[in-house]
């Protein structure tokens, strides 16, 4: 069983940022997310487990640990196949537990904040999809997002 990121995501997620192209998270996160393939999707719900340990044991930001937590139920529960929805989040996901950063998550107080920034974005792209899945499901949609 494949869990690793596929040749293209992994490239993309070891590349520093190119210095003379400006890049912002979404930037970021669309271009990461035209990476992910059905492999990537796939071995991702077999990740899933490490991607709540993982967000289970974030201590500074609440927040960011229900945004997370928010992301990985939608894709766990949805069925949507490889919708833009899903790789964006998908590409979020790898990015959070792979530890591909641009600031490493052991630096304290700052080392989240990429992975923040990413997070933010696929929330703020794709918030009528989540919310809409949190409806169909008799859920109310958290206040933390």
């Amino acid at each position: 069983m494949k869990t690793s990121p596929s040749a293209p995501l992994s490239r993309y997620l070891s590349l520093q940022p190119d210095t003379g192209k400006p890049r912002n998270p979404t930037n970021y996160l669309v271009d990461g997310a035209a990476c992910v393939n059905t492999d990537d999707l796939s071995g991702l719900h077999r990740l899933l487990p490490q991607v709540r340990k993982k967000t289970a044991a974030i201590t500074d930001s609440d927040r960011l640990r229900r945004r997370l937590v928010v992301l990985a139920d939608y894709y766990q529960e949805s069925s949507a196949g490889d919708s833009p929805v899903r790789r964006e989040i998908a590409f979020v996901l790898y990015y959070f537990l792979k530890g591909y950063d641009l600031i490493p998550d052991s630096i304290p107080e700052i080392g989240l904040l990429d992975d923040a920034l990413l997070v933010e974005s696929v929330l703020r792209r794709n918030q009528h999809a989540l919310s809409s899945h949190w409806t169909a499901r008799g859920r109310d949609w958290p206040e933390i997002v």
